[in-house]
């Protein structure tokens, strides 16, 4: 019997809690695709929605960011709904996700906290008009509003110098004064929100 690779392994919890999912190999593409039914329900255990989604998952789990889609058109396509026209579903942050990938994405929490979440505000939305959470803003403004809240950063000033430290390379050790202003050694600060901005990656932090 060949031998389970970790996104197989993984993906037994899915079955569990998810039984309408399934997924199979794209030797084409490389990817893991989980394709199926995913069932909404309210914090009392009463059905709400049914949703048909695909996930495509890189052959690099889990350090990759999956990809989901929504075919059932049951949200509008519309960028305020965070969805494009094609049924990509925006799940959260690019950044945040890229973060997440670096230290490791596993599917079962990614449709637990990522993906049902989504779905289950999206059908909130559509009831009440707004979503029952914080929702992120868009393009530019939706990256600094990560970068301040997610990562206690204080500012768009701080932000800004942050990441400008960091694309021009500028020395950043951990017994340097924190680009904050709080006036603590970096080890004392920031240090956690500086060590995740570096691994997201120059190139993201450019756009």
């Amino acid at each position: 019997m060949p031998k389970k690779s970790k996104f197989e392994k993984d993906f037994v919890a899915v079955e569990e809690f998810f039984p309408k999912l399934s997924y199979f190999w794209n030797s084409k593409s490389k990817h893991w695709i989980v394709k199926g039914e995913l069932d909404i329900c309210d914090a009392e255990g009463d059905y709400w929605e049914t949703f048909h989604i695909i996930i495509g998952i890189p052959q690099s789990y889990p350090h990759c960011v999956p990809i989901v889609i929504e075919k059932s058109e049951l949200i509008p396509r519309d960028i305020d709904w965070h969805i494009s026209k094609e049924g990509a579903c925006c799940i959260d942050i690019e950044h945040n996700l890229i973060a997440m990938s670096r230290k490791g994405i596993n599917i079962d929490s990614f449709i637990r906290e990522k993906v049902y979440p989504y779905f289950a505000n999206q059908l909130f939305k559509l009831s009440e008009k707004e979503y029952a959470g914080k929702e992120y803003k868009h393009h530019f403004d939706g990256i600094i509003q990560y970068y301040i809240e997610d990562l206690n950063l204080v500012s768009i000033d701080t932000t800004i110098h942050f990441l400008e430290r960091i694309l021009l390379k500028s020395f950043i050790g951990r017994n340097n004064k924190c680009p904050c202003g709080s006036g603590k050694k970096i080890k004392n600060c920031h240090l956690d929100e500086i060590n995740t901005i570096k691994s997201i990656g120059r190139k993201k932090n450019r756009r």
